[in-house]
């Protein structure tokens, strides 16, 4: 009965992201409404708004009693849902806006009654690849007609890359350049791909060996913390909506500052 019912909402995950992840590719090289939400950089476009519609509107006809939590909207269902949908529909805005192609729509579903994240999903158009998990199902990559089981980073990399993000606001990003060094220790290089959601993702295929960002909210992460997890990486997910999470193989000493 558990895995019917997550292996039914994986399903759900997986078209929901993909639904998104239509209006991202659809969008490209379009003309798009861009304006600022935040901090210098934070910004938002009509794009982003069109695809969390689309996304809830596929959950809800599907789930019509789930709470949904969304980057641009508010969350919608009640305490007395027994799943809640996180989603981020254009996770790497930034990347979208000047035409760096990593960005994608990004899905998960966490059981509320106790905190188990259930699926995830991240579906990146441009790439052509779609990453998915379902908790003790393992992680997943579709891209091109092909499918791989993910097992994270290789321990026996000549080639070991930290990834990480950076956040918008200045004072969190001057704290985030002086812990690089530390982090750095056991790593070759650095990558940042303006996405955590991705990120989260490529850690997983083994593409970085590593992934850390200290200033997100639960939309960037949900589902990529789960892919990493099911790939096998230790991950550290924050106690609230905002905060940090870190994603690193048993094989790789990871300092995490106090």
């Amino acid at each position: 009965m558990h895995a019917s019912i997550d292996e039914d909402l994986l399903t759900i995950a997986r078209g929901a992201a993909q639904a998104g992840a239509l209006i991202l590719d659809d969008s490209v090289g379009a003309h798009i409404s861009v304006t600022a939400k935040g901090e210098l950089g934070d910004v938002v476009t009509d794009v982003d708004r069109r695809a969390e519609q689309t996304i809830r509107s596929y959950i809800s006809a599907r789930r019509p009693d789930d709470a949904i939590t969304g980057e641009e909207y508010e969350e919608t269902g009640g305490d007395a849902s027994r799943y809640r949908w996180s989603i981020d529909p254009l996770d790497g805005t930034s990347n979208f806006v000047t035409g760096i192609p990593y960005f994608g729509s990004s899905v998960a579903v966490q059981d509320a009654e106790t905190g188990r994240w259930v699926a995830g999903v991240v579906n990146a158009p441009v790439l052509r690849q779609e990453y998915y998990a379902r908790q003790g199902g393992g992680a997943w990559l579709g891209s091109r007609g092909s499918t791989v089981h993910l097992t994270g980073p290789d321990p026996d990399a000549k080639t070991v890359l930290f990834g990480t993000g950076f956040s918008y606001s200045s004072e969190m990003r001057a704290r985030q350049f002086a812990a690089l060094p530390l982090y750095m220790q056991n790593f070759t290089d650095v990558r940042s791909v303006g996405s955590a959601a991705l990120g989260l993702c490529m850690a997983a295929d083994g593409s970085t060996s590593a992934f850390v960002e200290t200033d997100l909210y639960e939309f960037d992460w949900a589902a990529g913390a789960l892919i990493a997890e099911e790939a096998g990486l230790t991950v550290i997910r924050p106690d609230a909506h905002r905060g940090g999470i870190w994603a690193y193989p048993d094989h790789i000493p990871l300092t995490i500052p106090d």
